[in-house]
């Protein structure tokens, strides 16, 4: 019996696997909004993305504290930089 749904489960994610994963997401957003609230929501999803691409920057062995400082460097007044 186990098996049986295990085999379902599996089957079901090998055809269209990204309507069904649409599918979770957009339930899961919708619990969300309606337990938390929309902007609540909308804060943990930003933060979501924001973890996912610095993630994917170390990922990819792109140097991303460099280029962080980098771009400090030119943004902050002379004052206020250390390095």
């Amino acid at each position: 019996m186990i098996e049986a749904i295990k085999n379902f489960v599996v089957d079901l994610f090998e055809s269209h696997r990204t309507r069904k994963i649409g599918l979770i997401a957009g339930l899961f957003t919708g619990v969300a909004i309606l337990l938390i609230g929309f902007f609540n929501t909308m804060f943990i999803a930003l933060c979501g993305l924001i973890g996912l691409f610095a993630g994917s920057r170390f990922d990819s062995k792109d140097d991303l504290v460099e280029k962080i400082l980098i771009k400090l460097d030119k943004i902050l007044p002379e004052k206020i930089q250390r390095w």
